[in-house]
C-alpha cells in the first residue's frame, strides 16, 4: 500500500510541477512614408450655341478637381491651347485656312485677371484640407470685340498642370 501510496504521490507531483517553456522577445519596426501627390481632372468649358460671336460677352466655366494629399501645397497653370498665337488663346474651325476666336480664361467671377500659364504667375494656388479634395473653377469669356465668325464647330484644347 505504501508502494502505491508513493508512486499516486510521485505521479501527483509530477502533475503539479508546470512544464517549463522558453521564450525570446524583439521588435518590429513599423513605418509608412506619405509623398504628396495630387491629381486632376477637368470639365470641358463650352460657351454653347450663340447665333453670333462678336457685339456681346460670351461666358462660360470649367470646374478643375484635384484630390491631392492633406497639406499638400498646390498651384494650378492652364496653358495657352493649341491655337495660341503669343499669350492669346483662341479656338479654331480646324479648315487649311482656319478661322479663329479669340477667347480667355480668368481666375474670378469678374474676369479681370486671366490665368496664367507659367506656375507661380497669375496662377491659383493653395494648400489641401484634410480631404484633399479641391474645386477651382475656370472663367472662360469670347470678349465682345471678337470678330464675326461664320456657322461651325471651333475647339481648342488647354492644358492644366498642376504643380505640388
Amino acid at each position: 500500500m505504501r508502494k502505491i501510496a508513493l508512486a499516486v504521490a510521485s505521479l501527483a507531483a509530477v502533475v503539479a510541477t508546470p512544464a517549463l517553456a522558453a521564450t525570446a522577445t524583439n521588435t518590429m519596426p513599423v513605418s509608412v512614408n506619405v509623398i504628396n501627390s495630387c491629381t486632376v481632372a477637368a470639365t470641358p468649358m463650352a460657351f454653347g450655341a450663340p447665333t453670333a460671336i462678336g457685339g456681346a460677352n460670351v461666358n462660360s466655366t470649367s470646374t478643375i478637381s484635384l484630390v491631392c494629399t492633406n497639406g499638400a501645397s498646390y498651384d494650378v497653370a492652364l496653358d495657352n491651347g493649341t491655337h495660341a498665337q503669343s499669350s492669346q488663346r483662341y479656338m479654331s474651325n480646324g479648315a487649311a485656312t482656319p478661322v479663329t476666336i479669340p477667347y480667355n480664361i480668368y481666375t474670378d467671377s469678374a474676369r479681370t485677371l486671366p490665368w496664367g500659364a507659367t506656375s507661380g504667375t497669375n496662377t491659383v494656388s493653395g494648400t489641401a484640407g484634410l480631404s484633399g479634395a479641391v474645386s477651382l473653377t475656370a472663367y472662360g469669356q469670347i470678349p465682345s470685340s471678337a470678330a464675326s465668325v461664320g456657322a461651325g464647330s471651333y475647339t481648342d484644347t488647354v492644358t492644366v498642370t498642376v504643380t505640388f
